[in-house]
């Protein structure tokens, strides 16, 4: 192992476990609500009722779509060829407060679909990009605070959402 990697794992370790040092009666319930509000079907809801309601820009929905494409190519291709466990797995006193819809940990994409949601919402209403801009590193702490990903992963996630929508960007330009 190089010492980059183990100088990643040690600050993954001593950062998740101050985060969730910091679990609480009140904190608990609001970081599973936020966590949930990652989910997929949330974002497609949002992008639906959007571009019905909003005054959306010409290829907003398709540049959406197709960023959200990359990024789920992306994110499964990743997580499975790094099969990363995930921390309640791999690092002792680490419980799990959700159920993962996967095994593996690295790259969250709650966090990719996240950091993509919020630059395609904060552009279709660009006075709400600062509310989904916190909403996505919301969701990206939600999911260290329960435990199902590592700091890294995280950081991983908000790389891939904006990789995603560069290259979604560079697609509909070629258009």
């Amino acid at each position: 192992m190089t010492p980059f990697i183990m100088r990643i794992q040690y600050w993954d370790e001593r950062t998740i476990r101050q985060i969730i040092a910091a679990r609480g009666s009140v904190l608990t319930p609001f970081m599973k609500f936020i966590s949930r509000v990652g989910d997929g079907y949330v974002w497609a809801l949002l992008a639906v009722l959007f571009s019905v309601a909003a005054d959306v820009p010409a290829g907003w929905l398709s540049l959406g779509l197709t960023a959200f494409a990359v990024e789920l190519l992306c994110y499964k291709l990743i997580k499975q060829t790094t099969t990363r466990p995930r921390p309640f797995r791999a690092l002792p006193g680490i419980q799990n407060l959700v159920i993962p819809q996967d095994e593996y940990s690295f790259p969250s994409g709650h966090t990719a679909a996240a950091t993509v949601a919020a630059f395609l919402f904060g552009t279709a209403i660009p006075v709400l990009a600062p509310f989904f801009a916190a909403l996505a590193l919301l969701i990206g702490l939600s999911r260290i605070y329960l435990g199902v990903h590592f700091p890294s992963d995280v950081l991983m996630g908000f790389f891939l959402g904006a990789f995603s929508i560069g290259v979604s960007t560079m697609l509909h330009g070629m258009l």
